[in-house]
């Protein structure tokens, strides 16, 4: 390398050809010219060794300005600082921010809006609602309707237990069930949210158990109590079954499948072939068409031979693995089996001037109460079983009775203790109702 003593003039530093050269003015200034690049470094040592430290590229720093630049890092030398550490802390450092910026920006981004869609998203990809296919339509439309509106637009991080308040207090009392639906849908994706680190504060605005139970208990008071189902009279039952089994339709069977199993409407028309062991007359609910959430509970339901009857008289379709399909393959709505029995109803009105209605419902609310499904399937049952005059209620164990219908144990420790299945007794039970029930048929 040409050694160069004197302190080398702009131009005369314009004008060096290719290679390194000192240009003096700072002890250890260079500058390397190659056919591709031009730069200043200042060369120095210390404890650690030769080190070569870049002070820009030329024409684009000058001369002036590398001198400059050498003697700055010079004196951090003389003082003992290393210049290319202190760079490299300064670029680590510029970069932490930019990355600071750059996630406070997508955190602002991160809308309830757009995590919600993404729980749904996640939830779908992952078949959350395989065997319920409105689960997804279900779940979008509360979310549209009763959560978006005042919540979506707001930054996930900043939605408080107020919030979530506004948007449940229009419907907390009128509409019960809907605002419970909706509040347990925020609380699920807010517990995703914080769990996939999308949400920094880690309370949930949605959890009863926190401030929001505080700020939702004025509403408590005057809410709207619950009704209960229309349910047909346990002593015509035998005279409805016998009409339903008239009717040669895969809604008649559905409604009298449910009613000889005491099922609820959602788990018989979500049902699937593969839930049911017609040799060993069971049927499993799976826990996603259970009301009740609660995992490893017993959902098994003991089939009488009526019932197995009927569904071995099923034609199985190929194209829809439902038990009970609608004409397009899929499952009916709740609203199909309503309309069937509606249209029991609107036809022996036409007779009797009476229909099917539940008398006791109908004397409290002082107009006609058409009976229901989810009422005469259940609660008939409930009724039936305890009824004293048929003697039922010393011919059962009433905890089996409450088994068949899927009720968690009375207890205290809810059955941690007591984990008998009563399968005998439950079996005698639901062959007996058959029996009640198909008596008209069977005479």
């Amino acid at each position: 390398m040409p050694k160069i003593t004197k302190e080398l003039t702009a131009l005369e530093v314009k004008h060096l050809g290719y290679g390194t050269f000192s240009i003096g003015g700072v002890k250890g200034l260079y500058i390397r010219k190659t056919p591709h690049q031009q730069f200043f470094f200042l060369r120095y040592k210390d404890e650690s060794g030769r080190h070569d430290y870049a002070l820009g590229n030329y024409p684009e720093v000058s001369v002036a300005q590398a001198r400059k630049a050498a003697a700055d890092a010079r004196a951090s030398i003389a003082k003992g600082t290393n210049p290319i550490d202190e760079r490299q802390s300064e670029r680590a450092a510029r970069l932490a921010a930019k990355q600071a910026a750059q996630a406070e920006l997508e955190q602002k981004k991160q809308t309830f809006e757009k995590i919600a869609n993404e729980w749904v998203e996640d939830r779908v990809n992952h078949g959350y609602w395989s065997k319920n296919h409105r689960g997804e339509k279900d779940t979008r439309q509360i979310l549209s309707r009763h959560l978006f509106p005042i919540i979506g637009a707001k930054n996930i991080d900043q939605i408080t237990p107020e919030d979530i308040r506004e948007c449940l207090s229009p419907i907390w009392q009128s509409a019960p069930s809907t605002a419970k639906k909706a509040r347990t849908h925020a609380r699920k994706i807010f517990q995703w949210a914080i769990a996939f680190h999308k949400r920094k504060n880690r309370e949930n605005p949605a959890d009863m158990a926190g401030a929001l139970g505080v700020l939702m208990e004025p509403f408590q008071k005057n809410r709207k109590p619950k009704q209960n189902h229309a349910a047909c009279p346990v002593e015509e039952i035998p005279r409805l079954m016998a009409t339903i089994h008239g009717y040669d339709s895969m809604s008649a069977r559905a409604c009298e499948f449910a009613i000889l199993t005491a099922a609820r409407s959602q788990a018989v028309r979500m049902a699937q072939w593969d839930e049911i062991d017609l040799e060993q007359g069971i049927w499993v609910i799976p826990l996603d068409h259970d009301k009740i959430k609660v995992p490893n509970r017993d959902r098994t339901i003991f089939l009488s031979s009526f019932a197995l009857q009927l569904l071995k008289g099923l034609v199985r379709y190929e194209d829809s693995p439902y038990v009970f399909p609608s004409s397009h393959g899929s499952a009916f709505s709740d609203a199909a089996l309503t309309m069937f029995l509606r249209g029991l109803h609107e036809k022996r009105l036409q007779k009797d001037h009476r229909g099917w209605i539940d008398p006791i419902k109908s004397s409290k609310m002082g107009k006609p109460c058409v009976i229901t499904l989810h009422g005469t399937a259940r609660a008939s049952f409930r009724t039936w079983a305890k009824d004293d005059e048929l003697e039922n209620n010393r011919r059962f164990d009433q905890q089996a009775v409450e088994m068949c219908l899927l009720h968690a144990k009375n207890d205290a420790y809810n059955g941690a203790y007591d984990r008998a299945p009563l399968a005998k007794e439950r079996r005698r039970i639901m062959e007996a109702w058959g029996n009640f029930c198909m008596s008209e048929i069977h005479k």
